[in-house]
């Protein structure tokens, strides 16, 4: 008898595909022009890819005029995402020295392995072995104090919050719609600022805000 679980795995074994699935999963629902300028990819290779996704049932389309939307199917596929950072996240991890960046809409490299790890020490994030993550007791104040207003975080289509696995310090950030309103509001405060492409970087007032 056919095991279910290898068709699926054997539909997110491909580069592109997976990382359909990870921009989905991360930004929500868009249109194919989107994806394949996000992706980089010909829209030939890419239409391929995700009529695949739409027959595992991972993916689905709607019409918008004359687009077509992607969105993630109801698979329940976004919990596998962060599970798999954590099974592939290395026991010791290197020492990185990649400046602070953008993933996504949410904040990575050094400031954003920081701050997430400092909110989880506060009990403002309680993040489970699954790399799902949920407010704790404290997150209300500790978000105030950043310039995030934690009720009024709205996540729409995504997730409220999850781990996301750091390319260059291979340890977890924060992502989902709380990791973009804090990315938001550290830079609407000018604690932060861009510093070229997805490059950020700390200002001197960041510097003596934040821990």
């Amino acid at each position: 008898m056919a095991d279910a679980r290898v068709a699926l795995l054997k539909e997110l074994a491909h580069p592109l595909r997976l990382r359909v699935i990870d921009q989905l999963g991360h930004l929500g629902p868009a249109p194919v022009s989107a994806l394949a300028a996000a992706l980089g990819a010909p829209m030939p290779e890419l239409s391929n890819h995700l009529r695949r996704l739409r027959e595992a049932g991972l993916v689905r389309a709607r019409r918008d005029g004359r687009q077509a939307v992607y969105e993630l199917g109801d698979t329940g596929v976004e919990l596998l995402l962060p599970l798999l950072d954590r099974l592939v996240a290395p026991a010791v991890p290197k020492a990185a020295r990649a400046p602070s960046r953008t993933c996504y809409d949410h904040l990575a490299g050094p400031l954003g392995v920081t701050l997430y790890r400092d909110l989880c020490a506060r009990d403002a994030l309680r993040p489970a072995h699954d790399g799902t993550v949920a407010l704790g007791p404290v997150a209300p104040e500790a978000f105030a104090a950043l310039g995030v207003d934690v009720a009024g975080v709205a996540p729409g289509r995504r997730r409220l919050a999850f781990e996301c696995l750091d390319a260059t310090e291979q340890r977890p950030h924060l992502a989902g719609a709380l990791g973009a309103a804090l990315a938001t509001a550290l830079l609407d405060r000018g604690w932060v600022e861009r510093a070229g492409g997805r490059e950020v970087r700390l200002t001197a007032a960041g510097r003596e805000a934040l821990p």
